[in-house]
């Protein structure tokens, strides 16, 4: 559990800083606040051309599906994650907040530490995600004032059009399901962090992934219905939900919104879930339905 108490406090060198940590919960509190981004990052990203920004957008995005793929075989196999993060080049980490620091000071301990690797991994992935909101925002307004009539003659360096890039679309919606549903409200689920759900028997939840309405629905069996109305039972143990040929269920291609590997539903047994979002664009469930956070 994430307040678990340990006997003797994990110690981790950070920069010059000997912190101490009692329980995983400290650790995260002391990581939550180093997912925003710090104003001198975004000082310099103003600076940026749009080409540097869709430049910064798909090196955080190759760097994201790395962390996706050691996130995801951690949920099979635990003790992967210590050897997988050790495998990482420490330069590919910012030296924001000391996010270097605190990824390198955890390649020297053991498979102790894993529990404190992940929830690292996670929280850095939840920052990067805070550098892809101000460059989605800065590109929007650069695109605008670019598209203004005269800007383009003035402006030699910028003689074609720009292409809108899925990358760097806005991926903010209100969930609109339709007449019955305008009501409810969605709240998405925390990136990469492992969350528990119980499906009431006879009972259907609702998951969007991006704007795309899904259900589990619990019968005798526990199955994943996707956009299309299509049924599919989940078997026990990790299911991969996306568009990606090596999922489990594969979501329609055509459905770009959709990331490739989008959600990774580990089946406890007919009516217990847990749920891990892997996206770019989100994984949204009603709040009534919010689980609590598994440590």
């Amino acid at each position: 559990m994430l307040n678990k108490l340990f006997a003797k406090p994990i110690e981790l060198q950070i920069g010059e800083q000997l912190l101490k940590f009692f329980s995983i919960r400290d650790f995260e509190f002391c990581l939550s606040g180093r997912t925003s981004v710090p104003s001198r990052k975004i000082t310099e990203m103003v600076k940026f051309t749009p080409e540097q920004l869709k430049k910064e957008a798909r090196t955080i995005k190759d760097i994201e599906k790395r962390f996706v793929s050691i996130l995801s075989k951690s949920i099979e196999d635990p003790l992967s994650i210590n050897r997988n993060i050790r495998e990482l080049d420490p330069l590919i980490f910012s030296q924001d907040h000391n996010w270097r620091d605190i990824i390198s000071s955890m390649n020297t301990g053991g498979d102790e530490l894993n529990p404190f690797r992940r929830v690292a991994l996670v929280k850095y992935m939840q920052y990067l995600s805070s550098r892809q909101e101000i460059i989605k925002y800065l590109y929007s307004e650069k695109k605008k004032f670019m598209d203004e009539p005269g800007q383009r003659e003035n402006e030699a360096a910028e003689n074609t059009k720009f292409k809108d890039t899925l990358i760097l679309e806005n991926t903010l919606f209100e969930p609109n399901l339709g007449a019955d549903n305008k009501t409810r409200e969605y709240e998405r689920l925390p990136k990469g962090e492992v969350i528990s759900l119980t499906v009431e028997p006879n009972a259907q939840v609702e998951i969007l992934l991006s704007k795309h309405a899904c259900k589990l629905v619990a019968g005798e069996t526990l199955k994943f219905m996707d956009q299309a109305g299509r049924q599919y039972e989940l078997r026990k143990g990790r299911n991969i939900i996306g568009r990606d040929t090596i999922s489990n269920i594969m979501i329609d291609p055509s459905l770009r919104d959709v990331s490739r590997l989008h959600l990774v539903i580990e089946k406890i047994d007919e009516h217990h879930v847990s749920l891990t979002d892997m996206s770019a664009h989100g994984t949204y469930l009603p709040i009534q339905n919010l689980p609590q956070k598994r440590g």
